[in-house]
């Protein structure tokens, strides 16, 4: 899909070394720097939805779900042929187990994803780790415990150790040998102790004479007292050596089985390592998923370019779409017209490849097949090639190579020799690249161009921002707008004299005059329009604000009006509760009344009054809070079937029967009649109507109103509804004063007019015209 020249002009390669360094293991790097994207649609879409995957886990999981492991690629050959394994071998294939269980258990419990599918099938064998871990403590060391045998074994030689120590410690401490003695040390010669003796004493001490210094004054005598313990020890260490080859066996037989399953896990593994690692590098990047579209459309958010520093990198925006599938960029030299091309392919290379990329949600990029580039002066000294004939002999494998899924980057199409020719090259180069089908991004400073672009269908011009006052490029691209030259402009601003500057524009064609001043009104207009669209955005986030605000004060009162209904509904059934307790007593007090003589029971009767006049007036003003503010009912506009609300009850009801002389009216609430007195009914409470009314957008509405209408001839009724739409018109357009004519007639108009005028909510106040505006004829009409 992509040749190794393409990967290295878009500096593929540096991102595929980036995210080799984001993996945990030699495998996982290995795959990362190999990486090729994908040039299917399905494919693609798979990866990237792993990356999501692992993305999602990163953020989830206290610590990398895969850990550092060795590919024990030789280690496994030597098992399959019957061999034991080293220490140090052994503890490499040990890694593989131990990555397995810690990603099992890492990834397979998060989810049913693909990566959770995978992380499923590793395969770990306890046994054998556990094994390993207590019987080897280094790269060549077992541990003591590593058998009974061994243990036994080195015991036994530690203990011969100390006794040849023992006799070789009393031997140099003796005063008779201590001038017969190079020097008071013990040291080993052949793996066997020895003192070191002068020569001139060599038959001082009995024993075995094993080495000579190289000055030939020492001799390393081996006394014979340590003889028989020297030749245990070694009798031991063979022992011990036949010992641990047997332990290795042992442990190697305990992996053997597993073979297959231990090249299956490293490759499992490393593809985890991989996939994560594109996660991690996305994560670094502030980078997005991308969406997989059409065949050309591409849509980039404010896309950085990954190999440039986030303090330095502009965001750049691209749009295409299934009929506008090819860009002409131009702009001034050093203005981002490169740096645009290789993020673009960059970027498709990227996604194909199942890793993020950094510009804001909802990056849309097609599936390309092939992604050619023609980028930066290739001039070659050795194949004495000009670098009109590099670029034509990379063109010319284009042409041959692209299709309808192809991306085409050129840079300075057709540049290298003389414009016109060149010019002309270039157009027919694009022609025959967009009826081929492919997606191309071009950059040019012919003008011969941007107007090809202009009347080809497919192509849209673009160009890099260019700040006349800065003389210097701001790094955005513009979508739809072909950039004008700046030469003479800067060239003005630096210095270049008047003159020269007026024969340089002598010499200029009237077209590309026309064609700069075309473009100038063109970039004007389209500043005009930004500042239009930046005002209407501010008003849009200034209704949205006063939105906001109502509603919570909305939502405030409406807080406050449920607390107040609560607190008095609970001090209601409070007040209930204690009233029921006091009848009670009540009553018990009203049965000592028979008991009482006239003056007690006159006495106590008035204190029960009291007490219930007390807990009515408490009762009436809690009730009071909870009721809502309706009007009262009228009696004599009272009908039956009419909607009434129930104030002691606090419920709706519907009027049965009409007011008596008592004014009882009966009211059928729910399955319930009653008799209830007018004063206790109130009109019910009506549904609150939306306040504020919630929109997503503003809409602007330029109307152009007249100062004055013209009613004469109409009907009233007729004039009436002109008049309105008017005067709404006139008040949105904020006019504070207009004139209706009507003239004077025999008055009908104008009293229908006025008298419709007295109720416009929009009106303020009017009046009959003075002098020279109409007289009596007309009404001038101050708005609100």
């Amino acid at each position: 899909m992509i040749s190794k020249k393409t990967a290295q002009i878009l500096e593929y390669d540096v991102i595929l070394r980036m995210l080799g360094e984001k993996t945990v293991s030699a495998s996982g790097r290995a795959l990362a720097e190999s990486l090729m994207p994908t040039a299917g649609r399905e494919e693609a879409k798979r990866l990237m939805e792993e990356t999501k995957e692992a993305e999602t886990l990163l953020t989830r999981l206290t610590a990398h779900p895969v850990s550092s492991f060795d590919e024990p690629e030789g280690e496994l050959k030597r098992l399959a042929t019957g061999a034991s394994l080293s220490c140090f071998e052994l503890l490499r294939v040990n890694t593989v187990f131990k990555a397995a269980q810690r990603t099992k258990k890492a990834v397979a419990q998060e989810g049913e994803g693909t990566l959770s599918a995978m992380a499923k099938k590793l395969f770990f064998e306890e046994h054998s780790m556990r094994e390993i871990d207590e019987c080897i403590i280094g790269e060549n060391e077992l541990a003591d415990t590593a058998s009974g045998e061994l243990y036994n074994i080195r015991k036994k030689i530690r203990r011969e150790n100390e006794f040849i120590r023992e006799k070789l410690q009393s031997i140099i401490k003796s005063g008779e040998l201590s001038k017969q003695l190079q020097d008071a040390i013990v040291t080993q010669r052949n793996g066997r102790y020895v003192v070191p003796v002068k020569t001139e004493y060599k038959g001082a001490l009995p024993g075995i004479v094993h080495a000579q210094s190289a000055s030939g004054a020492t001799l390393f005598v081996e006394p014979m007292s340590v003889v028989e313990a020297n030749n245990r020890i070694s009798e031991l260490i063979s022992r011990e050596a036949e010992e641990i080859a047997r332990i290795l066996a042992r442990l190697s037989d305990g992996v053997r089985p597993y073979i297959r399953d231990i090249e299956a896990d490293v490759t499992i593994l490393a593809y985890l390592d991989l996939v994560f690692a594109k996660a991690a590098l996305g994560l670094a990047m502030k980078a997005v998923p991308a969406v997989f579209g059409g065949d050309h459309g591409i849509r980039i958010n404010d896309g950085r370019h990954p190999l440039i520093s986030a303090e330095q990198v502009i965001p750049i925006s691209i749009f295409t779409d299934e009929e506008i599938h090819s860009l002409m960029i131009t702009g001034p030299n050093t203005g981002g017209k490169t740096v645009t091309l290789k993020m673009v392919g960059l970027f498709a290379l990227m996604a194909q490849s199942g890793m993020y990329l950094p510009a804001h949600i909802g990056v849309k990029m097609p599936v390309f097949d092939d992604v050619f580039a023609d980028i930066g002066d290739e001039q070659s000294i050795e194949q004495s090639l000009s670098t009109f004939s590099s670029h034509m002999k990379n063109i010319i494998y284009i042409l041959r190579h692209a299709g309808k899924k192809s991306l085409v980057l050129l840079d300075e199409v057709g540049a290298g020799t003389e414009p016109q020719e060149g010019g002309a090259i270039a157009m027919a180069v694009l022609t025959a690249l967009s009826g081929q089908g492919a997606t191309i991004l071009a950059t040019t400073h012919y003008s011969e161009l941007k107007a090809f672009a202009m009347r080809t269908a497919g192509f849209e011009n673009a160009s890099m921002e260019f700040d006349p006052v800065a003389l210097q490029p701001t790094y955005r691209l513009l979508i739809g707008v072909a950039g004008q030259s700046n030469a003479m402009l800067i060239a003005k601003r630096l210095g270049l004299p008047g003159e020269v500057l007026q024969a340089a524009q002598g010499f200029l064609t009237s077209e590309h005059t026309a064609m700069n001043d075309l473009l100038a009104n063109a970039e004007n207009t389209r500043q005009k329009a930004q500042g239009e669209l930046e005002r209407a955005r501010v008003m849009m986030e200034d209704a949205a604000r006063i939105e906001q605000e109502a509603a919570e004060r909305e939502r405030r009162q409406e807080e406050k009006y449920n607390k107040i209904l609560e607190d008095a509904r609970s001090k209601a059934l409070d007040i209930v509760t204690e009233a029921r307790d006091e009848s009670e007593e009540m009553i018990k007090a009203a049965k000592k009344l028979k008991k009482m003589d006239e003056s007690g029971r006159t006495k106590e009767t008035e204190k029960i009054r009291r007490t219930l006049d007390s807990r009515k007036e408490v009762l009436s003003a809690t009730l009071q809070k909870t009721r809502r503010k309706g009007v009262k009912i009228d009696p004599a506009g009272l009908k039956l079937g009419d909607s009434v609300h129930i104030v002691s009850m606090d419920a709706d009801g519907t009027v049965i029967g009409l007011p008596n002389a008592k004014g009882q009216v009966q009211v059928q609430a729910g399955i319930m009649k009653i008799d209830i007195h007018i004063s206790d009914l109130e009109t019910p409470e009506k549904k609150q109507e939306k306040k504020y009314q919630r929109t997503s957008s503003v809409h602007l509405v330029q109307r152009s109103v007249g100062l004055s209408i013209d009613l004469h001839g109409q009907a009233v009724d007729d004039a009436q509804l002109l008049l309105d739409k008017y005067l709404d018109d006139a008040f949105l357009s904020g006019l504070s004063e207009v004139t209706v004519i009507h003239g004077r007639g025999t008055g009908v108009l104008k009293n229908g007019v006025r008298g419709y005028l007295k109720t416009h909510p929009h009106v303020k106040s009017f009046r009959s015209g003075a002098y020279g505006e109409g007289g009596d004829g007309v009404t001038v009409v101050t708005l609100k």
